[in-house]
């Protein structure tokens, strides 16, 4: 075990060295994705906003699972001088009605970081194909099975030995919890960037979406969120959970969903697991509403797709893990471009005006533009291809830029959104 010497961690702070992932023959490929707003932070919301209104009633109705964990930390605002890492999983449904985490599959994992004090939030989504060592197993498989081997337990351990980290707590939501969820306030509005049909009478999910602007209730919204049957696959569907989260978001903000939060919260509680406290969970909510959202970096673990057989998997880059872990786990700096930075703008015709506007504001700042037009674009957002470029950068521009300021940052290495060589502005007009 090395340790860290960056700044901002406690000094007892240890960078663990990523142990050996299943290697890929083939030239391995970044992939990175940035995901505003997560189920936990609107969980979280919730909880906050409940607490303050209905101390009593929801302090006694709400009794989550409890597990013990092995070592607790104490929790006081500031938050701990030490960075704490939190594992959130979604669960498919199980096969039991009565308990849905019997024999049930990850079907989201991401890894959520908070730094010292509470400085940053980190978070990196797990494919759920990605081929890993299940712990306690001698076999390979895909990590979302860890789940169904051995539950909570056997997750944690697994990303833990996979990205060589320690997990401090654990927070666990069934894909019934959302369903419930969203039918609860009245469904949301999402644009739907695309025509998906899906159905899978095994796994109980049909999908049929039709492409725009759409009012989805609780099973249309898990369809949404679960559909990856397109070129983008898990990737794809990592995608669609940024903009649903961002939809979320703004409905959460609605005078008739706050009146309805402690009916939702009795409704849900059977579906979530966590060794978090709620007073813990409270004071999450509490970070959630002083964080600047823009600061919040998200990235996919590296890697590429394969195929044996049937079976489809996530090949994990050892080389791009260890370097995501060291620089949002551990929070190492990249170097500082020595050239002007390279960025392209994608627009629909309908948004062309404005995509000559912003091509001069950022000529006007040292940055090199490269203008495209493009038939049809799912998202408004900005698409950072060259992972080297410092955080701040990226954020200096939207403080500077206007048309930036609220434009949510997605990492795309891969260069699906692509017209420059560090990052692309898309103006989709949604």
């Amino acid at each position: 075990m090395i340790m860290n010497n960056t700044s901002e961690e406690n000094t007892d702070t240890k960078k663990m060295d990523i142990p050996p992932i299943i290697p890929n023959r083939r030239k391995v490929k970044k992939v990175e994705d940035n995901f505003l707003k997560y189920f936990l932070i609107c969980l979280c919301a919730v909880f906050l906003i409940a607490l303050i209104v209905y101390r009593n009633e929801i302090i006694n109705s709400f009794k989550p699972e409890v597990k013990p964990a092995s070592k607790r930390w104490e929790i006081s605002l500031p938050f701990s001088a030490k960075r704490q890492n939190i594992l959130l999983m979604g669960v498919d449904v199980a096969e039991n009605p009565d308990d849905p985490f019997k024999n049930a599959r990850t079907d989201s994992i991401y890894l959520i970081s908070i730094a010292p004090h509470a400085k940053n939030v980190n978070v990196i989504s797990i494919p759920r194909d990605s081929k890993v060592y299940i712990h306690s197993h001698s076999t390979p498989d895909k990590i979302n099975h860890a789940f169904a081997f051995g539950g909570i337990e056997t997750t944690v351990k697994t990303v833990e030995q996979t990205l060589g980290v320690r997990i401090n707590h654990y927070l666990v939501v069934s894909n019934q919890a959302l369903v419930e969820f969203i039918d609860m306030i009245g469904g949301i509005d999402v644009y739907v960037e695309k025509d998906m049909y899906y159905n899978d009478n095994t796994a109980k999910l049909h999908i049929n979406l039709s492409k725009g602007l759409r009012h989805l209730d609780g099973k249309d919204a898990e369809g949404y969120m679960r559909y990856r049957k397109d070129a983008l696959g898990d990737i794809g569907r990592i995608r669609r959970q940024q903009w649903f989260f961002n939809a979320l978001a703004e409905k959460m903000k609605e005078p008739s969903v706050i009146v309805k939060i402690p009916e939702i919260i009795k409704s849900v509680s059977k579906y979530i697991q966590t060794d978090l406290s709620f007073y813990e969970l409270a004071q999450y909510a509490a970070l959630v509403k002083s964080l600047d959202s823009s600061q919040i970096q998200v990235a996919t673990l590296p890697g590429e797709p394969s195929q044996r057989g049937i079976i489809s998997y996530w090949i994990l880059d050892p080389k791009g893990v260890q370097n995501m872990v060291d620089r949002l786990i551990y929070g190492d700096r990249p170097k500082e471009l020595s050239r002007p930075l390279e960025a392209g703008i994608l627009y629909v015709k309908s948004e062309e005006e404005k995509a000559l506007l912003l091509q001069k504001e950022l000529e006007a700042n040292g940055v090199n533009v490269n203008l495209r037009e493009a038939r049809s674009l799912g998202h408004d957002h900005i698409a950072l291809h060259n992972p080297d470029i410092p955080n701040d950068v990226i954020m200096g521009l939207k403080h500077t830029i206007g048309p930036l300021k609220n434009k949510q940052t997605v990492y795309d290495i891969i260069g699906i959104n692509k017209a420059a060589r560090d990052f692309t502005v898309i103006l989709a007009g949604q």
